[in-house]
């Protein structure tokens, strides 16, 4: 009877092992688009999930980019962008991570072990931060946070509680609503210029922008679905992109740039032309509108078919070339130049997809 038990012990114990051992990990890129995306297995890559709500639990050897109205990262990736209504991050990150929404919440099981921006409207800190960290905001509150580096903050409210640890500098906007503990900040504590009005300052803005970016993927799905051919020749056209293909592209959105606005000018100097010229004016806003998804796409296709070896996901390929567009343009410095590439190399695609082919007598 022993040796039975001993038996049936010896086999349940090995079959418990051989399922941990046979544990689920992706060794590819992997992106998700659903109304309701979780991801819980270990990707050897980066991750890419858009939805209602998207949840990454596992851990990523790579960028983990999550979008969507309700965010949780509570995994570990090495760098993290993040995009969305309400977002909480609970997990570790052992590189930089970048989160931009409406009301933000970073826990205290949160490890961030580099640098971090953040940029929302509602912003609580309770997690680690290993080195620096920027935050552009409307409320920010430090609830028992370590803080490894230094301290920028854009907002019109601050405060920090006695359990919060600053190790280095903070900043903060001289008219600045301000709460903070003492001995909270170990090093210099300095005041900057003030911030604008909240109608014109960078919550509204960036509130803006999350909005356009929104509505950009809404256009893009509903191309994607009904006129998928349009990506398809995307594909085709730019399989093989490198500098000097990138810069006809971009020639050829700036000379349609230049020359369309010539042309409506004149016809609208001809009673005769000014129905052509109003409809060549409505397709050229059109068209410009359109270019940054165009651009979008082909970043998207590119990264994919650089790093991803597996069958083209149109609707992920796009949210991702998309996303990256939008994360770009949050950056000051090289957001207005990231726009205008964005925009002349965008106008060259729709060129070559669409309106050479129109043209054609193919």
């Amino acid at each position: 009877m022993r040796k039975i038990i001993k038996l049936f012990l010896c086999f349940t114990l090995s079959f418990m092992m051989i399922n941990s051992a046979e544990a689920k990990t992706i060794d590819h890129f992997h992106g998700e688009v659903d109304s309701s995306v979780t991801v819980e297995e270990d990707v050897n890559g980066s991750v890419a999930l858009a939805g209602s709500d998207t949840e990454m639990k596992g851990k990523a050897n790579g960028v983990s980019f999550l979008i969507g109205n309700k965010v949780i990262f509570n995994g570990e990736s090495e760098y993290i962008a993040l995009a969305g209504n309400s977002i909480i991050v609970k997990g570790t990150v052992t590189n930089d991570a970048f989160i931009a929404g409406n009301i933000i919440t970073v826990e205290k099981d949160a490890n961030l072990q580099r640098d971090v921006v953040i940029a929302g409207a509602d912003i609580e800190i309770h997690g680690n931060v290993g080195r620096n960290i920027s935050i552009y905001g409307s409320n920010v509150s430090f609830v028992g946070a370590k803080i490894e580096g230094n301290v920028n903050i854009h907002a019109t409210s601050v405060k920090a509680d006695e359990e919060t640890v600053i190790s280095g500098n903070l900043s903060y906007p001289e008219d600045a609503s301000v709460s903070i503990s003492k001995g909270v900040v170990k090093g210099k504590t300095t005041k900057t210029d003030a911030m604008q009005s909240d109608e014109n300052g960078f919550v509204t803005t960036m509130m803006g922008k999350f909005w356009s970016f929104l509505s950009l993927m809404l256009v893009f799905a509903v191309l994607s679905l009904v006129a998928s051919k349009l990506f398809v020749r995307v594909q085709e056209n730019y399989d093989k992109f490198d500098f000097n293909k990138g810069l006809e592209t971009f020639t050829k959105g700036l000379v349609f740039m230049i020359l369309v606005p010539i042309i409506i000018f004149v016809l609208f100097l001809m009673s005769i032309g000014i129905p052509l010229a109003l409809i060549l004016l409505a397709l050229y806003f059109i068209i410009m509108y359109l270019s940054t998804i165009f651009t979008g796409y082909l970043i998207g296709y590119k990264l994919w078919q650089k790093f991803f070896n597996n069958d083209i996901n149109m609707l992920v390929v796009g949210i991702f070339g998309i996303a990256i567009l939008f994360i770009l343009n949050l950056i000051p410095g090289i957001n207005f130049i990231v726009s205008m590439l964005s925009m002349f190399i965008g106008i060259g695609i729709i060129y070559d997809t669409l309106l050479k082919k129109m043209g054609s007598n193919e």
